[in-house]
This record gives C-alpha cells, structure tokens and sequence, in this order.
C-alpha cells in the first residue's frame, strides 16, 4: 500500500510541476508582452519565476529519487563484490534519509519564524523557503519506499 501511494505521490508532484512550469512559460510570455507591446513591464514576474523554479525543483525531487534517476557517482559499479554494493545501496539510502531529516527538522523553525516577506510579490518568505523542507519530506518518503521496494536503476546496479 505504501508503495502504490508513493508511486502516486510521485506522478502527482510531477504534474504540479508541470503545471508550475507551463504557468511560469505563461507569466514569462505575458511580461515580454507587457515590456515590449504595452512598455509597462511587471515588476513581479521574474521574483514569481524564480520562486516557481524552486517549487517545481523540490517537488520533484522526491520522485526522481523514486525512479532511481537522480545524479550518482558510478564508482561503486566497478567494486566486484555484490554485498559490498547491496551494502553501499543501504548506506546511500539511509544517508540520504538523514539528510532529509536533518533538513526537514532544522528547517522548519526557520518556516515558522520569518516575518520577512519578499521584496516584488510582497508574500510571505515562509513560502518559498516552504519548497525546501516539502522537497525533502517527499525525499524521505520516497527513501522509506526505496528501502521496501528499490528503484529499477539500483536493483540493475547491484544484479551487475
């Protein structure tokens, strides 16, 4: 069960990512059209954009950990043993799992504290500092996942 929802989650994040994207397209059409057609650029667009990037960044993070196509370094490929890489995939995972937890708990003191608000949207700053620790809390779920169910690219890796 566990895994039929992650892989949902997994989907789900990457079509609001998507959604994010082709809205990002969009304001980025609309403020050419406003500086060049109408000479009364946004002044919000590009805070907007930059904010969009991030979101979209973290919120598929998590499924492509999912999917085992986040960047690695190969090194451990050319190690014969294969217990020593089904025992490197564990270490990778739990690392990983630490980091998100360590993120994800230092993190949001910082969500909860900043009164700052940003300096062209004037929204609160807790909203896209919010990116990070979403990003990793979907990191962690998926490195639960892996440990029940790797990815196709590690098990391919550590059948070598």
């Amino acid at each position: 069960m566990l895994l039929r929802w992650t892989d949902k989650l997994a989907t789900s994040t990457e079509w609001i990512a998507a959604t994010i994207l082709a809205v990002i397209i969009i304001i980025n059409f609309a403020a050419v059209a406003a500086r060049y057609l109408l000479d009364d650029p946004f002044g919000w667009s590009e805070e907007a954009m930059r904010y969009g990037i991030v979101w979209a960044v973290y919120l598929v993070a998590g499924a492509t950990f999912r999917r085992g196509e986040q960047m690695a370094i190969d090194l451990i490929d050319l190690v014969p043993s294969r217990r020593f890489r089904v025992a490197a995939s564990i270490v990778s995972l739990a690392s990983t799992l630490l980091l998100a937890a360590i993120v994800v708990v230092l993190g949001l003191p910082y969500l909860l504290d900043t009164g700052q608000v940003s300096p062209s949207m004037r929204i609160p700053m807790w909203i896209p500092y919010a990116s990070v620790v979403v990003g990793y809390v979907l990191i962690a779920l998926q490195a639960v996942a892996a440990f029940i169910d790797p990815p196709d690219s590690t098990l391919e890796e550590v059948a070598k």
